[in-house]
């Protein structure tokens, strides 16, 4: 019965080596800033964690690139009583992440596409909406990097 499961293991996928990180964030989208509240959502992440400290580049046993790629605002609801006004968006935030060697550069693991995500209804600003989104998408695509990088299944 316990034959199903012999592939599988909990745990961590690093090298025991790799007990610290440093962080870096690319923002490669056309929305300014985001990868302050990314760099916020991923240091909690490790941090609560805690199988990673973070450390600067220096110290570190390896580094945790996070380069966003993408930033999209996709309409869920429309109020159909005022036409096509949206009532609900989902916000994607897409990036990639690399896990490197700290002294030798080589890559120990990458994730070619995590995105995170968040919903929120529109109100009457559109730009103080986004603001209250962003740290919701910027935690899930915190622990989907957090979890790529340190759990194996």
């Amino acid at each position: 019965m316990l034959s199903g499961c012999a592939g599988y293991r909990v745990g961590s996928t690093l090298d025991k080596s790799i007990q610290t990180v440093s962080l870096s964030i690319i923002n490669k989208t056309d929305e300014p800033s985001i990868e302050v509240a990314v760099m916020k959502a991923l240091r909690s992440e490790l941090q609560m964690d805690g199988r990673l400290k973070i450390r600067s580049k220096k110290d570190a046993d390896a580094a945790l690139t996070v380069t966003l790629t993408s930033y999209s605002l996709n309409p869920l609801a429309y109020d159909h009583t005022r036409g096509t006004l949206v009532r609900e968006y989902r916000m994607v935030v897409t990036g990639n992440a690399v896990l490197s060697n700290s002294e030798t550069d080589d890559v120990i693991l990458e994730t070619p596409v995590v995105n995170g995500e968040a919903d929120f209804p529109y109100t009457a600003d559109l730009t103080t909406a986004k603001l209250g989104a962003l740290p919701g998408a910027a935690d899930d695509l915190a622990r989907k990097v957090v979890s790529t990088v340190v759990t194996a299944w």
